[in-house]
């Protein structure tokens, strides 16, 4: 689910959702939790950065737990 969510954070921002600026890359994607979208982009409908923030939340558990789960999430803000 990370990685699609990312593509799609990608997509919609042109950002990554990690900063990688001053720091090694493998430290930031160990360390750091992702920027939230709206901060990329404020033009980013709310309900819609909402669920792919949450699918690229990694701690304490990853957020949705199937595909499926994260399909519908996106279905139902469209």
């Amino acid at each position: 689910m990370w990685a699609a969510a990312g593509c799609l954070y990608y997509m919609l921002t042109g950002f990554y959702p990690r900063n990688f600026t001053d720091k090694d890359l493998w430290k930031a994607v160990l360390e750091d939790d992702s920027v939230f979208m709206r901060q990329r982009d404020p033009s980013i409908p709310q309900r819609l950065a909402e669920v792919i923030d949450s699918a690229l939340v990694e701690k304490p558990e990853i957020y949705f737990k199937s595909a499926t789960q994260f399909k519908q999430a996106l279905l139902d803000v469209l």
